[in-house]
C-alpha cells in the first residue's frame, strides 16, 4: 500500500513533507477532532490527486491556440472502444486534417502531442532535425515496447549515436533484395497451401497466413535462420513471438506505460506476458550467439553481400573496425528490424490482397500485366519466379502496392515524435520550444487537402504523370515507400495461381477492419482463394 502511494504521489506532483508541514501548523491548530483532521486532509489530497488529473488531461495553456481532440473521446474510442485507426480518423481527428493547417493536438503515452498532416509542414519536421530531434525516451524504460527494443537502438535515437548505428548497419541497406529468397518463400507457401486445401476453392485468414509467411522470410533474410512458421503452423518461434505482439498492442498498457514501469506488481497475467517476451528475446539472443561464433569460426564465407543475411553484415561490419555495439545495443537493433520486416510487411501484403479482392477488376489488370511479363509465349500454367529485373517491369502493380500503402499504411504515425529545440511555425501556427510534434502518416493520406478523394482506392493516381507525380514538387516528394521487392514477388506468384474474393457478408465489405494500435493489423480477414492451377 505504501509503494501504491508513493508512486501516485510522485505522479501527481504531491510534496508531502510540505502537506505535513502544513498539516501540523494549521489543522492541528484550528481544529479539535481527529476525524474533522482526517477527513479534511483526504479532501484536500483528493483535490491535489484531481489537480493533476485535470492538468495532465487538459491541453496545457503554450498550446491551448492549436485545436485539440479531447481526451475522453480519445480514450474512449481508443482504450474503452478499441476502434479502427479509420474509425478514429472520421469521428475525431478529419475535422482538424481538413483545415487549412491540417493540424491538432491530441494525448497520448507522451504527453500532448501535436500531429501534423500537411505536406509542408511534414517537410519541414522531417528535413529539419536539429530543430525537431527525436524526443529522449530513456524515460519509457520498464515499458514493455522498450524492454523489447531498449533505449539504443536505431529507430530512437539521434546524431553522433544514431549513426553509430546506422554505419553497422549500411551493408544490409545498400544490398540488393533477396527476391529469390522471397521466391523460394513464396513456393513453400503455395506447396502448404495446396497440402492443406484439397479442393480448388479455399478460405483462410489471409492476415494470420501473411504472419507466418514474413516471420520465415526476416528469419532468413534477417538471421539466417528459418522458423519453419509456414510449413508448422505451431511453430515455436511464431507462437512466442504471436504472444509477445498481442501484450504490445494492448490498449491500456500502451497508453498508460507507468502500469508496465511501476505497477507490475498489480497485474499477474501482464507479470507472465514479460516472462513471454523475456523468452523470446534469449530466442534471438541464441541467435545472435551462434551467427557470431559460426562466423569466428568459419570466417566471411561468400563475397556477395546480396546472399548474407542482415545480422551477418552487421557483425562483419563490426569486425571490420567500422563500429562496435554492446550486447542489448546490437538486440535493440535486431528486434527493431524484426518489426519493420515482419509486422508491417504482413500487413502491407494483407492490405494488398484486401483492396484486389474488393476490386476484381484492379486484380485482374494487374495478373494479366505480371502474366506478359513472366510468361510472354502466353503459358501461363507453369511455375515461374520472377527475376530482380523482371520485378521492376511491373508497373501496374507497383501503383496498386503504392496505393495501398497510401490507403492503409502500416504505420499510423511516427513511432517517435519530435521534440523542438527551438520556436519555430508549422503551417502559419506558432510551436513553442519543448513541443512534441509527430507526423501523422494516416491523417496525411486520407487528407483531402492533398489527395483527390482520398478514401477512394485508385492505383492510377500513381501513374506516369498523375496526381502522385503532380504533387512530388509541391512538398510531397519526402513521402517514402521503402523497397517493395517482396511484395512484387509475393503479389505477383499468387496473381498467377490464384483469383480471390471477399466470401459472402464479410465484415470487411465497406472497408478494411483493423486494430488500433501504431503499427496496424487487419481484424480476421477471410479470403476465397480459388486456384488457377
Amino acid at each position: 500500500m505504501s509503494q501504491l502511494i508513493d508512486t501516485v504521489s510522485r505522479y501527481a506532483g504531491i510534496d508531502w513533507v510540505a502537506f505535513n508541514s502544513w498539516y501540523a501548523r494549521y489543522l492541528e491548530k484550528y481544529t479539535n477532532t481527529k476525524v474533522k483532521r482526517f477527513t479534511i486532509a483526504v479532501a484536500i489530497a483528493l483535490a491535489f490527486v484531481c489537480r493533476s488529473i485535470y492538468r495532465r488531461t487538459t491541453p496545457p495553456k503554450h498550446l491551448r491556440h492549436i485545436p485539440h481532440v479531447s481526451f475522453l473521446d480519445f480514450v474512449n474510442h481508443f482504450m474503452i472502444r478499441k476502434l479502427p485507426t479509420s474509425d478514429a480518423f472520421k469521428n475525431l481527428n478529419r475535422p482538424h486534417v481538413k483545415s487549412n493547417e491540417s493540424m491538432y493536438l491530441r494525448w497520448d503515452r507522451n504527453g500532448w502531442v501535436v500531429h501534423v498532416s500537411n505536406p509542408d509542414s511534414v517537410k519541414q519536421v522531417f528535413m529539419k532535425s536539429d530543430i525537431f530531434p527525436k524526443m529522449d525516451t530513456n524515460h519509457f524504460e520498464g515499458a514493455f515496447f522498450n524492454q523489447f527494443v531498449g533505449t539504443s537502438n536505431i529507430l530512437l535515437l539521434n546524431g553522433p549515436e544514431w549513426k553509430k548505428h546506422r554505419k553497422l548497419a549500411n551493408p544490409a541497406f545498400h544490398r540488393s533484395m533477396p527476391v529469390k529468397l522471397f521466391g523460394e518463400s513464396a513456393r513453400d507457401l503455395f506447396a502448404m497451401l495446396d497440402k492443406d486445401n484439397e479442393g480448388s476453392n479455399f478460405t483462410l485468414d489471409f492476415g494470420h497466413l501473411m504472419e507466418r509467411y514474413t516471420l520465415d522470410v526476416i528469419g532468413r533474410a534477417g538471421f539466417g535462420f528459418n522458423f519453419n512458421s509456414v510449413t508448422d503452423e505451431n511453430s515455436e518461434w511464431k507462437k512466442v513471438y504471436d504472444e509477445v505482439t498481442v501484450s504490445l498492442r494492448k490498449p491500456l498498457f500502451a497508453l498508460f506505460p507507468i502500469l508496465d514501469q511501476k505497477f507490475l506488481w498489480m497485474f499477474p497475467k501482464r507479470q507472465e506476458e514479460v516472462r513471454t517476451l523475456n523468452k523470446f528475446k534469449d530466442m534471438l539472443r541464441g541467435v545472435i550467439d551462434h551467427k557470431r561464433q559460426v562466423l569466428k569460426e568459419n570466417g566471411n564465407g561468400s563475397d556477395d553481400d546480396a546472399e548474407k543475411d542482415l545480422l551477418t553484415l552487421m557483425i562483419e561490419s563490426e569486425n571490420r573496425g567500422e563500429g562496435i555495439l554492446s550486447d542489448d545495443e546490437l538486440m535493440g537493433d535486431i528486434a527493431i528490424f524484426f518489426i519493420a520486416g515482419h509486422d508491417t510487411t504482413a500487413f502491407a501484403l494483407s492490405a494488398a490482397i484486401y483492396y484486389l479482392a474488393k476490386h476484381p477488376e484492379i486484380q485482374e489488370k494487374a495478373r494479366q500485366e505480371v502474366n506478359s511479363i513472366l510468361c510472354p509465349d502466353g503459358d501461363e500454367k507453369r511455375d515461374v519466379l520472377p527475376t530482380v529485373e523482371q520485378t521492376k517491369e511491373f508497373v501496374y502493380l507497383n501503383q496498386v502496392i503504392k496505393e495501398t500503402l497510401r490507403i492503409n499504411g502500416s504505420v499510423v504515425a511516427l513511432i517517435t515524435p519530435r521534440r523542438t529545440t527551438a520556436d519555430v511555425t508549422l503551417s502559419n501556427v506558432f510551436i513553442p520550444k519543448d513541443t512534441l510534434v509527430n507526423v501523422n502518416i494516416y491523417d496525411l493520406h486520407h487528407n483531402p487537402n492533398v489527395w483527390d478523394e482520398p478514401e477512394t482506392f485508385n492505383p492510377d493516381r500513381f501513374a506516369a504523370g498523375a496526381e502522385a507525380d503532380q504533387k512530388a514538387g509541391g512538398g510531397m516528394s519526402w513521402v517514402p515507400f521503402a523497397n517493395l521487392a517482396e511484395q512484387r514477388v509475393v503479389l505477383a506468384t499468387l496473381l498467377r495461381h490464384y483469383t480471390w474474393n471477399l466470401p459472402e457478408n464479410s465484415p470487411h465489405s465497406k472497408e478494411l477492419i483493423t486494430g488500433n494500435s501504431l503499427i496496424m493489423f487487419a481484424k480476421n480477414l477471410q479470403i476465397q482463394f480459388h486456384k488457377r492451377f
